[in-house]
């Protein structure tokens, strides 16, 4: 693939590594543990490479991103593209936003957050929509918490999955190399890496 696209990375040196924990581009491997000193950092380190030699002690579900309560997706109307805000123009309220919402406790953050900005507009109008009239339906039916997931689930999730641009909603996924050596390999391996 050519570069220079959105979506590519610049892989850093493993030059002090062991400083930077918690792992990944989006610092999701490992326990983050607020604490500056050397001690804290090895304690982070030490969390995140057992995590990315072993991607059994992994979180795996329990990493994706979520609702900590009901919110509400706001966006102002005006930072839309052209064609998606007149199409959408009915459904902005009087003071330049287009909301969404209620927005379930629970629901993954980035099923919302990786909707790809290059997706044609009417097929964003038909998903905006789509989850406007789910998100009522939960409204005016007084759902519960399980039963608005569920409908989200059957109703929104696919036509969003559909328009993603990351599909995968487990942060703590990839980065297998040296998963499968020995034991033993690992533990020099780990130990190597804090000298560098």
């Amino acid at each position: 693939m050519p570069d220079g696209g959105p979506g590519y990375y610049r892989t850093p040196s493993l030059i002090s590594v062991w400083s930077s924990a918690p792992l990944l581009h989006n610092n999701a491997l490992g326990k983050f543990t607020g604490d500056p000193s050397v001690a804290g950092r090895m304690e982070a380190f030490n969390d995140a490479i057992e995590k990315l030699l072993w991607p059994k002690k992994r979180l795996d579900k329990d990493s994706i991103w979520r609702t900590s309560q009901e919110c509400s997706l706001q966006i102002q109307a005006a930072v839309l593209p052209e064609p998606l805000r007149t199409l959408l123009k009915l459904q902005t309220d009087p003071d330049g936003y287009f909301r969404l919402g209620p927005i379930p406790e629970g629901t993954p953050i980035n099923l919302l957050a990786n909707i790809d900005p290059e997706t044609d507009p009417k097929d964003l109008l038909v998903l905006c929509l789509k989850m406007k009239k789910a998100l009522l339906e939960i409204k005016l039916r007084k759902l519960d918490s399980a039963a608005a997931k569920e409908l989200l689930r059957e109703e929104v999730a696919p036509a969003l999955f559909k328009v993603s641009k990351c599909p995968d909603l487990i942060t703590d996924r990839g980065h297998y190399y040296g998963t499968e050596l020995p034991d033993s390999d690992k533990r020099a391996l780990i130990e190597f890496v804090k000298t560098l």
